[in-house]
This record gives structure tokens, sequence and C-alpha cells, in this order.
């Protein structure tokens, strides 16, 4: 997973406001990492994506 498609992802989950922050309580880290993740400066990490795809499908099964 890119930083853009990671972006576009917690975007998607979250919304346009706070998306970092709330991305990075349900990730169990800083949300400097989620910066440095979708800005490109450090790859994403394996179980991050992982994690990220669960709560897509998780929103997708959802009716909310």
């Amino acid at each position: 997973m890119t930083g853009a498609e990671l972006r576009d992802a917690l975007v998607a989950l979250y919304g346009t406001w706070g998306w970092q922050s709330k991305a990075a309580k349900d990730l169990e880290c800083d949300v400097s990492s989620v910066r440095r993740w979708v800005k490109g400066e450090v790859a994403v990490p394996g179980p991050v994506a992982a994690a990220v795809r669960c709560f897509q499908r998780e929103k997708v099964g959802r009716s909310d």
C-alpha cells in the first residue's frame, strides 16, 4: 500500500477532518507515524496495510 492509497483509505473511513488522529488511535500508533506513511517518508508497514483493509471490510459490512 502506498502513502496515497493509505490516505485515500483513511479519509474514506474517517472523513476529511481528524482522520489522521482517528486512524492513529485505531491503529494504536503515534499520529506522527501516520503522517510519515501518508507523506511517503516511511513505507507503510504490512500489518498497518492489513489492518486498514480489515477496517474497510468491516465498514462495508456494517449497515450504519
